[in-house]
């Protein structure tokens, strides 16, 4: 038979106490007698007991509305993608530096944030925090209403009242297509994220916007799913045709690894004396000596630590006014681009 967990009924039992002061002994600044104290957490040891957090700030938020439960709730899509591992990394620690939680949430598509954002109501956390990806009107009011802030990461707020961190997207694709042409590209193709995915389509339209403006036009497009297998079907599919391009960029690190993967092994071509080559995020395999990426740098760090404050403030200040922050990307230059001769 499974052995029954400890209660707080056992340690106050065993404690001579009430369960109320077996909650108080394990409540930072509730008060309660050093040596009632004492005993409780003596008892707790010697029977193996460890308070439930989460059902006590469950607990506590219920009791009293204006009671933090230290919760803040976290929706990520893509969790595979190197650049939301580290993204969700840095947030738990950021979140424990201000005495928060988190609380984490994965989602295989956009559909099914308005459900996940839900089923956390119900673990009345403090604060919600999404990452690549966005909330319904609906749930925008409905966490309104309950005095929930949001804060997107990676997303722009699109006129809802939440507050949202995030790259400049237009301008990294404008920054990679000027550079490219400086190298003397003229055939130069993109690798889209999925359809509809409103960061590639900004990262896009910035590059096309700049590639128009210096007197070209986008060669060729295909699409992928942010995923190094698509990356690399993408790149089968660009230089399996008669006419190749002579330089790719792509929507993100890992479907430009994947493309880099295609063009080297599966189609014998080299990097960058064939085609110059330029990915996005700056995830560590970019720079590993192996793929030597050219890339735009998103400063993630500044912008988690930005994004975590800013929820913070939030959280303490409900009242406080939605706030959108926007960072400028960097071209990191590395081996996978070269200059074309005249």
């Amino acid at each position: 038979m499974a052995k029954r967990s400890v209660t707080s009924y056992d340690v106050a039992k065993r404690a001579g106490v009430s369960q109320s002061a077996v909650s108080r002994a394990f409540s930072p600044g509730r008060p309660i007698a050093r040596n009632t104290r004492e005993r409780v957490l003596k008892a707790a040891q010697e029977l193996g007991y460890q308070p439930n957090a989460i059902a006590r700030s469950m607990s506590a938020a219920r009791s009293d509305p204006h009671q933090k439960s230290g919760m803040v709730g976290v929706i990520v899509t893509r969790l595979q993608d190197p650049f939301f591992s580290q993204s969700i990394a840095d947030l738990s620690h950021g979140l424990q530096s201000f005495g928060w939680q988190m609380l984490l949430f994965t989602v295989e598509s956009q559909s099914e944030v308005d459900g996940a954002l839900s089923t956390l109501m119900q673990y009345k956390v403090d604060g919600m925090l999404i990452l690549s990806a966005i909330l319904s009107d609906k749930m925008a009011e409905s966490c309104r209403k309950r005095g929930i802030p949001v804060m997107l990461f990676n997303r722009s707020a699109d006129g809802r009242d939440v507050s949202s961190v995030q790259i400049e997207n237009q301008e990294g694709g404008r920054l990679a297509a000027e550079f490219l042409l400086e190298l003397g590209h003229q055939r130069i193709a993109f690798v889209a994220g999925e359809a509809g995915d409103a960061t590639s389509t900004a990262r896009e339209e910035g590059f096309r916007e700049r590639l128009v403006e210096l007197g070209h036009t986008l060669f060729l497009r295909e699409e992928g799913n942010y995923t190094f297998e698509s990356g690399r079907e993408a790149g089968l599919r660009l230089f399996s045709r008669n006419e190749r391009p002579d330089a790719v960029f792509c929507a993100s690190d890992v479907m430009a690894l994947g493309t880099l993967h295609s063009a080297r092994y599966e189609m014998g071509l080299d990097v960058p004396k064939d085609f110059s080559l330029i990915g996005f995020d700056d995830i560590p395999a970019a720079g590993w000596p192996g793929h030597a990426l050219t890339t735009i740098r998103q400063p993630i760090r500044r912008m988690i630590r930005e994004a975590v404050e800013v929820l913070v403030e939030h959280m303490k200040n409900p009242d406080m006014p939605a706030r959108s922050v926007l960072f400028s990307g960097k071209l990191i230059l590395r081996q996978s681009c070269l200059k074309r001769i005249a």
